[in-house]
């Protein structure tokens, strides 16, 4: 499954209320009708630690594969919304995975609202581990614990690659999705959240890029 999850702002100069309300109205509509579309969530990033993020919103799509999302870019549809981000939207920031779904958002509702810890990250191999192992153990045992954690409506994991000739800056990415940060708080308190709070400074590289959003599913 290939996930795109690209982040934007609106023009300057423009009326914030009527671009959420194109945005909202007809741009997600759009979307929404993009043939081969198997998920797709809208969400709006949340300040972290009293940091601003650079963007204000976030788009989370969902293809059988790369070629299936390429195709549905193509259509008549995927041109209006391709054309309607060039008359609105700015600061793009495409990424893109080919996923594992460790916890499928079998659950979801559409119209709901969840929250989405979204993580870029490279792995950190321990001293005398290959980059090979660090990978293998992230595989097998991170996210066998990760997938543990009270709460978790869907977890997805994939490595970043090339998108719009843009090269990742990060080798991989996960997505993890809860009812509300509350509940994301309560499962990293839990015993499971301690043990992978303690594995993910073994594990993961200091320069981790984590995103915090309140994500509302449309399809």
């Amino acid at each position: 499954m290939r996930v795109n999850f690209t982040s934007f702002n609106y023009k300057p100069g423009a009326d914030f209320n009527a671009e959420e309300r194109n945005y909202l109205g007809y741009h997600v509509q759009l979307a929404k009708a993009l043939p081969g579309l198997r998920f797709y969530a809208t969400g709006v990033f949340r300040n972290a630690r009293g940091v601003k993020p650079s963007h204000y919103r976030a788009a989370i799509l969902a293809f059988d594969s790369a070629d299936a999302a390429s195709a549905a870019m193509r259509t008549e549809t995927g041109r209006k919304v391709r054309q309607d981000g060039v008359d609105h939207l700015i600061d793009g920031r495409p990424l893109a995975f080919d996923a594992a779904e460790i916890v499928p958002f079998d659950s979801r509702e559409v119209g709901r609202t969840y929250f989405m810890m979204a993580a870029e990250a490279d792995l950190k191999p321990a001293p005398g581990e290959t980059q090979a192992a660090a990978e293998d153990r992230y595989l097998h045992y991170h996210t066998g614990v990760a997938r543990k954690l009270p709460g978790l409506r869907a977890y997805t994991i994939g490595r970043l690659v090339e998108t719009r000739g843009a090269i990742p800056d990060r080798f991989r990415m996960a997505l993890l999705v809860f009812d509300s940060a509350e509940a994301l708080r309560a499962a990293y308190r839990s015993p499971v959240g301690q043990e992978l709070i303690l594995d993910e400074e073994r594990s993961i590289a200091p320069n981790a890029r984590v995103h915090r959003l309140d994500v509302t599913v449309q399809v």
